[in-house]
């Protein structure tokens, strides 16, 4: 049950931002999230076309990772959540396309010298900038939402994008919540 109720939490688009947006965020930790975490992604993708799992045809487990993350955000928020899928699938395509032209030899050499350099990032920006990372706990929010978040972020700060009407008081009124229970 707790499991469950867990995992419903992790699509409350309210709660996930609010979290998101409370934590401390370091221009230049921000900045690496936004532009690290397309390439760890693609990457990931990339690397499972190499996978013989026992899918279905043609269904690849690359394609199924960016299917369930695109039906993850459409869930939470249809037009954002497109735009965020088709960030997902785009890749996909991109993804099978080069693994298709490089091969297994050259491909891993890749896909280790990018995660390498990305996620090396990420920690020294979680480590040294922010002086706190992720907990186990959170992780499950951070390899599944935290694309969105982002994607979400930037939608909001350019264009004032809301998934509806309300949304960022809700979120502020959760940010208070947060800051409350950390207080206190």
């Amino acid at each position: 049950m707790e499991a469950k109720r867990r995992w419903r939490g992790v699509l409350d688009l309210e709660a996930q931002f609010a979290f998101f947006r409370s934590q401390p965020r370091h221009p230049v930790n921000a900045a690496a999230h936004a532009l690290l975490a397309g390439p760890i992604l693609f990457t990931n993708l990339f690397v499972l076309h190499f996978l013989l799992l026992p899918l279905p045809l043609p269904l690849d487990p690359a394609l199924a990772l960016a299917l369930a993350y695109a039906a993850s955000y459409l869930a939470v928020d249809r037009r954002a959540g497109a735009l965020a899928g088709q960030l997902f699938l785009g890749p996909w395509a991109a993804s099978r396309a080069l693994a298709a032209r490089l091969g297994f030899a050259l491909s891993w050499k890749l896909v280790l010298a990018t995660q390498l350099f990305c996620r090396t990032w990420q920690f020294l920006g979680h480590g040294l900038i922010e002086k706190r990372g992720p907990t186990v706990r959170e992780l499950p929010e951070v390899f599944l939402m935290e694309p969105f978040l982002i994607v979400l972020q930037i939608l909001n700060k350019l264009f004032g994008y809301e998934p509806y009407p309300g949304f960022s008081k809700n979120v502020d009124k959760k940010m208070e919540e947060l800051k409350q229970r950390k207080i206190n």
